[in-house]
């Protein structure tokens, strides 16, 4: 049985993140983007868990728990404080405000789901294994197995403010993830490592970003290349250009970066 999570976070990277993971392991994510939203809708769906920010607009996150604490059909919901600052009192502070218990963003997602689902009731817990990493089946001659269960894709990271949005959605759906945040790591990479494609993305668009991105493409010249941009207006120039490419714009859903990788690899 899925639980229904609701996640009160301003950051729409965050957002897009914890949606997909909780997604992965078969619960319902419920989104709000404010406290003031938070709250509304705390009160209304009454979700089995809720994960929130401490910095919010309008009603920040110790507000939001007050006033849910305060509320007769809300106070007994766990509540988890979301905090990329590290918690040097083992959550004293937080739980002293009402909250159920802490959990830092820096967590990787592997560690992360398992340790917010510790807040479920057992018969609501995935059992700590994503609904989409579960064992593919040998593939027959007649049926090959999906493009992205093999393919190798060098991450070019240019959007450090995304939280590692992309490399997540990508090793939680089945492909072989290195990433490079700079050109002499990608170097590295290309020199000890076979890819497949080259995934670019593009935080913002800015000079310095597009240069790395132009630089590494360089060194893997041969392989075919997606890039991830800000926004659909924003203009690539020439980066990726005279080669198979594919372009994204941020938000980025999972199913359709999968099936635009499929696509560059088919």
């Amino acid at each position: 049985m899925p639980a229904r999570i609701l996640i009160i976070e301003d950051s729409q990277a965050n957002m897009d993140l914890m949606t997909y993971l909780l997604q992965a392991f078969g619960h319902l994510p419920l989104c709000a983007s404010d406290g003031a939203m938070g709250v509304e809708m705390a009160l209304r769906e009454r979700p089995d868990l809720i994960l929130c920010d401490l910095h919010l607009p309008k009603i920040d996150g110790l507000g939001v728990v007050a006033r849910l604490r305060a509320d007769p059909a809300t106070r007994d919901i766990p509540i988890l404080a979301a905090s990329a600052l590290p918690v040097t009192d083992g959550c004293a502070a937080l739980r002293r405000a009402g909250f159920t218990g802490c959990l830092p963003k820096s967590l990787e997602p592997d560690v992360l789901l398992p340790s917010l689902e510790s807040f479920l009731p057992e018969h609501l817990r995935a059992g700590g294994m994503p609904a989409k990493a579960a064992p593919v089946p040998a593939p027959s001659s007649a049926q090959p197995a999906p493009v992205h269960a093999r393919a190798r894709v060098l991450l070019l990271d240019a959007a450090p403010e995304n939280a590692g949005l992309v490399a997540a959605i990508l090793a939680h759906t089945g492909y072989t993830v290195s990433t490079a945040c700079n050109p002499m790591d990608a170097g590295v990479l290309l020199d000890g490592h076979a890819f497949d494609l080259v995934l670019c993305e593009l935080g913002l668009l800015e000079a310095g970003r597009l240069s790395f991105l132009a630089d590494a493409l360089e060194m893997a010249p041969a392989l075919p290349v997606l890039v991830i941009r800000p926004d659909d207006e924003d203009d690539l120039g020439s980066l990726g250009a005279g080669r198979r490419r594919g372009i994204l714009s941020h938000p980025i859903d999972p199913q359709q970066l999968v099936a635009a990788i499929d696509a560059l690899l088919a």
